[in-house]
């Protein structure tokens, strides 16, 4: 039986934590799956300093899987000497990304939930139900190469949840 580890990379200064990049391990392969930085603390370079210290450390592993947008575009600014595998994960959330940063504050979608198969979003916003709010989802399945496969209402919008496609390639 394959043995599993879910972690951080924490990066701490006097005892005061700073960021970290969550990810999960097993025999041969790693994923780091996001990179978070502490309130009041973003834009001084700590995501950079974290992210650098996981990658170092993700070598020791055949196989490098990245799920967070952030460690992508540090990549492909700062170079990395391994072969890297972008998952699914990755490409639906940076679809929310796009998603949000285009149909904000009238629609906005978060992350509840997500796999290697599939992505549990809540939709919410001020959006008029009766006119088209599931173009909505259909507008996210289609940006993350995802498909609807069910939703239900909720006092404040919708969870909906997608089943996540192959990878399109970048």
């Amino acid at each position: 039986m394959e043995t599993m580890i879910e972690g951080s990379f924490v990066l701490y200064e006097n005892s005061k934590k700073l960021s970290r990049v969550d990810f999960v391990a097993r025999e041969k392969e790693i994923e780091l799956v996001s990179t978070h930085v502490e309130k009041g603390e973003e834009g001084k370079g700590y995501a950079s300093i974290i992210v650098k210290n996981a990658l170092e450390f993700a070598k020791k592993f055949e196989k490098i899987r990245i799920s967070c947008p952030y460690i992508k575009k540090w990549i492909e600014k700062h170079g990395f000497e391994r072969e890297v595998e972008f998952t699914k994960k990755l490409f639906f959330k940076e679809a929310v990304d796009k998603f949000n940063k285009y149909r904000s504050p009238e629609a906005k979608a978060e992350i509840v939930e997500i796999s290697d198969e599939s992505a549990v979003v809540k939709m919410s916003g001020p959006f008029c139900v009766s006119c088209g709010v599931f173009d909505y989802f259909e507008d996210l399945a289609v940006e993350a190469n995802a498909k609807v496969v069910n939703y239900r209402e909720i006092d404040d919008g919708f969870i909906v949840r997608y089943e996540l496609k192959e990878v399109k390639k970048w």
